[in-house]
Order: C-alpha cells, then sequence, then structure tokens
C-alpha cells in the first residue's frame, strides 16, 4: 500500500467520523426536524406507530420511552464511547486501538449499580400503600399476598431475561467460557422486540397501548398523593383544590421545556424519598414497641387476622408495588455482565420484599386498622403540629411526586406527538401541538384524580390491569410462544398456570374493587 493510498484512507475515515459526531449531536428538537423530512420523503414507521430508525443509529426501542427522548440519550452514549476512542487512538499512533468490547464494558453497569437501578424503580410510590394492604386482607392475607406476588414477579423476570437472551435455558450458561453452547433464537434488545417476536406486529400494538394506559393511570395517582399530602400540612383547603393549583403550577413547565433533561436531576429525590420513608417507619414502630415494653400509655391497636373482602384490593396494590419489568431490558443491556441477570434479580427482589415487608409489618403495627392508605399521612397525623422532621417528610414526598409526574409525562406526551408527526405540516406546529398534548394530558389526569381520589382505588386498580398484564401474563406467554417445544413439562404448566391465574386476577379482581368502592 502506498502513503497515498494510506493517507486517503485515512483521510476517508477521519471524515467518517466526524460526520458520525456532526449527526450524533442533533438534540430531540431537531430529531424531530428530521423525522418531518424523513416523513415528507415518504418516510417510515412501523405498524405499531412508533417510528424505525436505521438499525445502525438506534438498536434499543423501548415503548416507555418515545425515540424522540431515547435518542437523545443513546447520543449521549454513543459521543462518549466515541470520544473515549479518540482520546486512545491518539494518545499513541503505535499503539493498538482498543477492542470494542473495551470501550463498551465502560460505558455500561456495574452488577451492583444494576442492582440498585432495578431495586430504585421496584420500591415507588405503592410502598406507602403496603401497610393498608395488611389493613384490607389481614396479617395473613397480607403476608400471602406480598411474598406471592413477590415470587410470581420474580419469576417473570426470569423469562424476560431468557427472552432477552434468546434461549430458555438459564442466562449463567452463557458467559462465554463453553463455546458449544448455542441460543435457539437471536437476542433481542426490547420489550417490542420480544412482543414482535411472540405475537407479530398487534402484539406489539396492544403492549405499547397498555403501557402507555399506565404512565396515564400513574399521572393521576401522583396528582392523588400531592393533593392528600398538601391536605396534611395545610387542611383548610380541600383536596381537590390542592390538586387543582399543583395542575395550574405545573402547566407552565410542562409546556415550555422540550426535555425533561434538567429534570431528571429530580429522580435522585424518589430514592433519597424511599430510604427516609422505610427508616421512618421502621424506627417508629421500634419506638413505640419499647414504649409499649415499658407500660407506657400507648393504647392496643385493633387487628385482622384475615379478610376474604380486602383481597381483591390488596392484590391490586401490591401488583402497582412491584411494577417495574417494562425496564427491564433497559437493565439487561445496561449489564457489563449479562450471564449476572438473574443473580442480580435474586440480589434486588431480597432486598425490595425485605424492605415491602419491613414497611408494611410496622406500619400496621403501629396503626392497625386505623392506618391510611398512604403510611406518611398516618405518620404526620400521630407526630401533630410543629414536628420538623415530619414536616420535611411529607415535603419530600411532594417533591418526589412532583419530579415523578413530569417525568413520566414526558415519554406519553411524545408518544401522542410521534402518532401525529405525519400530518403536522411544520415543525412551529410540531412545537404547539407538544405544548397542547401535555396540557391536556395533565387536566384530563387532574379530572380522573379528582373523581376517583383515592390512592389505594387508584393503585389497585392499574396494579389488576396494568401490571398484572405487563408483568405477569405477557412474560409468561411470551416464554410460551418462544420456547413451548424445548421447555419441560413442569415448565409448560407453570406458565400456563401464570397466565390463567393472571387473567383470573385481573378480571376478578378489578370487578370486585370496583364494586367495593361503589
Amino acid at each position: 500500500m502506498t502513503i497515498r493510498q494510506s493517507t486517503t484512507k485515512s483521510n476517508n475515515r477521519c471524515n467518517a467520523i466526524s460526520r458520525t459526531s456532526k449527526q450524533k449531536k442533533l438534540d430531540a428538537h431537531a430529531y424531530r426536524q428530521k423525522i418531518l423530512q424523513e416523513r415528507k420523503q415518504g418516510g417510515f414507521a412501523s405498524s405499531a406507530g412508533d417510528l424505525v430508525i436505521d438499525s445502525d443509529e438506534l438498536h434499543d426501542v423501548d415503548v416507555t420511552k418515545s425515540p424522540g427522548y431515547r435518542r437523545e440519550k443513546h447520543m449521549d452514549k454513543q459521543r462518549k464511547r466515541e470520544n473515549m476512542k479518540s482520546r486512545r487512538e491518539s494518545s499513541s499512533s503505535s499503539s493498538a486501538s482498543p477492542s470494542p468490547s473495551d470501550v463498551e464494558d465502560s460505558s455500561k453497569s456495574s452488577f451492583s449499580q444494576c442492582t440498585f437501578n432495578m431495586a430504585n424503580i421496584l420500591m415507588g410510590v405503592g410502598m406507602l400503600g403496603l401497610p393498608y394492604v395488611f389493613k384490607s386482607a389481614g396479617w395473613i392475607g397480607g403476608f400471602c399476598v406480598t411474598i406471592g406476588f413477590c415470587l410470581v414477579t420474580w419469576k417473570t423476570s426470569y423469562y424476560l431475561g431468557r427472552a432477552l437472551n434468546g434461549d430458555p435455558r438459564p442466562v449463567h450458561l452463557f458467559d462465554g467460557s463453553d463455546l458449544t453452547i448455542k441460543r435457539m433464537r437471536n437476542p433481542v434488545s426490547s420489550f417490542p422486540e420480544i412482543a414482535r417476536e411472540a405475537f407479530g406486529d398487534n402484539g406489539c400494538i396492544c403492549l405499547s397501548a397498555v403501557l402507555y394506559f399506565e404512565l396515564f393511570s400513574c399521572l393521576s395517582i401522583f396528582f392523588v398523593s400531592l393533593g392528600d399530602h398538601l391536605h396534611a400540612l395545610f387542611p383548610n383547603i380541600s383536596q381537590a383544590k390542592h390538586m387543582t393549583i399543583v395542575a395550574g403550577i405545573l402547566t407552565v413547565p410542562s409546556a415550555l421545556l422540550r426535555t425533561p433533561k434538567l429534570l431528571s436531576y429530580l429522580s435522585m429525590v424518589g430514592t433519597f424519598a424511599t430510604v427516609a420513608v422505610v427508616l421512618s417507619v421502621v424506627m417508629s414502630a421500634l419506638f413505640m414497641f419499647f414504649k409499649i415494653g415499658d407500660s407506657a400509655g400507648v393504647e392496643k391497636e385493633d387487628y385482622a387476622l384475615y379478610s376474604s373482602s380486602g383481597l381483591p384490593l390488596a392484590m391490586g396494590i401490591v401488583a402497582y408495588c412491584f411494577s417495574g419489568h417494562a425496564i427491564v431490558p433497559s437493565i439487561y443491556n445496561s449489564m457489563q455482565r449479562p450471564h449476572e441477570f438473574e443473580r442480580m434479580i435474586d440480589v434486588t427482589y431480597g432486598v425490595v420484599l425485605s424492605a415491602c415487608l419491613f414497611v408494611a409489618i410496622s406500619g400496621y403495627y403501629m396503626f392497625g386498622d386505623d392506618v391510611d392508605d398512604q403510611i406518611t399521612l398516618s405518620l404526620e397525623k400521630r407526630a401533630g403540629d410543629g414536628n420538623l422532621a415530619m414536616d420535611c417528610l411529607t415535603w419530600l414526598m411532594i417533591l418526589t411526586a412532583c419530579s415523578k409526574f413530569t417525568l413520566t409525562m414526558f415519554p406519553l406526551a411524545l408518544g401522542f406527538e410521534e402518532m401525529l408527526t405525519s400530518i403536522l405540516p411544520s415543525d412551529l406546529a410540531m412545537e404547539l401541538v407538544d405544548s397542547a398534548v401535555k396540557i391536556v394530558l395533565i387536566f384530563l389526569a387532574l379530572a380522573v384524580a379528582i373523581w376517583f381520589p383515592s390512592f389505594s382505588f387508584l393503585c389497585s386498580l392499574v396494579g389488576l390491569i396494568c401490571t398484572v398484564i405487563v408483568s405477569v401474563i405477557f412474560p409468561a406467554l411470551a416464554n410460551l410462544r418462544l420456547f413451548g417445544p424445548s421447555l419441560s413439562l413442569f415448565e409448560k404448566l407453570l406458565g400456563w398456570l401464570l397466565v390463567v391465574g393472571g387473567a383470573f386476577v385481573a378480571v376478578v379482581g378489578t370487578i370486585a374493587t370496583v364494586d367495593a368502592d361503589m
């Protein structure tokens, strides 16, 4: 090879890297313009309504994140990888360039980070209602529902990991030590891909509809939680007025901001709030226990051993608490060692179950049948006025609900916007629709929250309808459809038991919960 040919190839390579780098720097705003241009040129869309990007540019499409938002995140990761690679190449012209696997591993998460992320997703606002689960179903019913649903979702998490890996066998077998082991199917990287592989495009559409409905329902749940906690701090103002005021306040940033990137820093508040709630409930219960042991004048609360009438509501709340399977593909793809996925799930569910039982038992022990559907409200009532620690905890829950509300609304709003992309004539029209969609979603969620101002009722309905479908029925049925012929008889029976049992709980539980609330 001549020096001229080598120089030409080097220049071409530099130009290609430069073009790729410039292309990756598109933000969400410019990405919308690109969508409009490609639509006008006979653009592309999947039958599920999601934009289909070139596979070299974007592999991991998740229905819980709209393509515009996920594109921005993907470009950030790609930019970091390119910068790292260029620095290593420029450090020494004679040294060998780093292998792709080394660059890729540096951008992925360790075992402990993935465990933390998964636990943080599962331990959300639903944990506040766990003592109410024991009130509804009693000591025995509460234990059975909590532990039972934890085991079910733990197993279905395995199903999702194996579907992503492309083989029904445990993922730790594919650690690369035995090259003779071959996967039955090609690995996939997202929830929609699992749905398309198992059920076709129609299955992907149905799954997307359920996930978007769940996101919208969560907006109403956050409104109710905000109203309840603000009413606890300012009892002279009604819950409905509190929710309306908050809706008006949230309208301005939601309509003006085009990306939740800045607001995403508030997500750490949710983690801190979860730890604060668990510690507050457990420490309060221990304090009360020692006071009772010292014969202090604390009245013994009423407790129920078992209540069948409250089981449907209890199952829905617990199901909502363990909802998080939609994010499992993202956690799996972010792991440095995907073959450790199932061990990560084991550790995560052990931590989450322990925290849930601590909160549920401690809260029900302290308040008995007088416990509210959010344990923080009961703690606020018992602390009384002027308790600085409880006031801080209440404000922390308010800030958490606000941040989760905004972050939940963005992917939902962008999903609706992208459905309308093909009929919008310009980028200005897209910006106007962007604001209009968010405002409409805010006040629709407010209307639902005012009409059903019960935290436990809404959590139970979302858990019974959405979580059971996404976290129980779908993983089990997809496992049967993808790997049915190679599954053992026990695995087949277990899969069908989860599908049929999940459908029964969803239908019967929803009817019973609605009838009980009427």
